[in-house]
């Protein structure tokens, strides 16, 4: 509940410092933005841009002297407004070109370069918080010579999960190609050597079955171990490249048809192929480890449902509209067909939810759906009732 809190009792922190820069009310009525903060910058205000995440939070501005007036001003508002003392250890003043600031994970910093201010910035993970997340991933690692079978199939994509998450949310650190692979080609030994008796072998990236998005493109080798017809291998820590990251944008929620179709045209103009993350799901990965799942849920579909995924370019296959992370059901077009047989890639189709409801359905749902759709849902309809030809 902290973090939840802190956004709440912070809120009024956030608007009053607006108010006193970027929202200041000025006698000339502005048409844009831009053109305001310019106007603002000739006047004796003190700029300020404030960046706040729950109870963490940096305030920019373009002097030292501004810094101090600031710091003297949101320690007295919240004081006397929000009844909060300000932290003096914690409540740093920098130059961030002469040291670096740290905030999040990060580190951040400005350094000569090539712009038109002749500074560009440069951010890396946080040294102490990355080495913690390296040795909590090489304890995991080393973990997996405990297991055998499906429950060691679970361990690597619950391992892989992990390894990609670090990389996604340090994928906006300009550095961050560098300062991973300081540590990627120790973690894949570790995972080798861990893997080395359940007869593991060095594959090239993208010939294992597992993460094929994350691995396209990459012939780096990484251990690999075979169960039935897959080859699943453990990911390197490595595979990853800077993304920009843009300002937040509060018309991207996720808990609107209208915020998920905003991001999804940001998004997928920036990313060709889609995230693993949307097809891989640990809870059914764990499901099927336990033996708990149906027997036609297994490994298999879970790592082809990415290949049917990127086959259909992240579109449902009834009516056609994008599918965002939770929205994705995988659809056995002929769900009769043999064990080894109805996981391949031409008998998934991707879809929503609801559309996969559709399909499964015996109501008539013309009155829902437009004609081309309805269309498709009938013909999926019927394929659900062909059985399979006996030879």
């Amino acid at each position: 509940m902290s973090p939840l809190l802190a956004n709440v009792y912070l809120h009024k922190l956030d608007q009053w410092i607006i108010r006193e820069w970027e929202e200041k009310t000025t006698k000339h009525q502005y048409t844009r933005k831009n053109s305001k903060i310019r106007g603002l910058r000739k006047t004796n205000l003190k700029p300020a841009y404030l960046v706040r995440y729950a109870d963490d939070w940096i305030l920019i501005t373009d002097s030292k002297a501004n810094a101090e007036k600031w710091k003297r001003r949101i320690e007295k508002y919240l004081d006397t407004k929000l009844k909060l003392k300000l932290s003096p250890n914690k409540t740093l003043i920098t130059n961030i070109r002469k040291s670096p600031i740290h905030f999040l994970g990060f580190r951040y910093k400005q350094i000569p370069g090539k712009s038109k201010t002749g500074w560009i910035t440069c951010t890396r993970p946080d040294d102490n918080r990355l080495k913690a997340k390296i040795n909590e991933l090489r304890k995991q690692t080393k973990q997996l010579r405990k297991y055998n079978g499906k429950q060691l199939i679970h361990q690597i994509i619950t391992l892989n999960s992990a390894i990609t998450g670090i990389g996604n949310y340090y994928k906006p650190a300009t550095m961050v190609n560098i300062e991973l692979n300081k540590y990627a080609d120790s973690l894949l030994y570790t995972a080798s050597k861990a893997l080395k008796p359940k007869g593991a072998h060095w594959t090239p990236a993208n010939k294992v079955n597992n993460l094929i998005n994350r691995h396209t493109g990459y012939i780096t080798k990484i251990p690999a171990i075979k169960y039935n017809e897959l080859t699943i291998g453990v990911t390197s820590l490595g595979f990853i490249k800077w993304e920009k990251a843009h300002l937040k944008n509060p018309i991207e929620t996720p808990y609107t048809p209208e915020g998920r179709k905003a991001y999804y045209e940001r998004t997928s103009k920036k990313q060709p192929l889609p995230r693993d993350d949307i097809t891989m799901n640990l809870t059914l990965s764990e499901l099927i480890a336990k033996g708990l799942a149906d027997p036609k849920y297994n490994f298999e579909y879970l790592m082809n449902r990415a290949y049917a995924f990127n086959r259909d370019k992240g579109k449902c296959k009834v009516c056609g509209n994008p599918i965002i992370g939770y929205e994705l059901e995988t659809h056995h077009i002929n769900p009769d067909l043999p064990l080894n047989q109805i996981n391949k890639v031409p008998n998934l189709a991707s879809t929503h939810k609801w559309c996969h409801n559709l399909i499964h359905s015996t109501k008539d749902v013309s009155h829902l759906v437009d004609k081309k759709t309805h269309k498709r849902i009938l013909k999926l309809r019927e394929k659900l009732n062909q059985k399979p030809e006996i030879a």
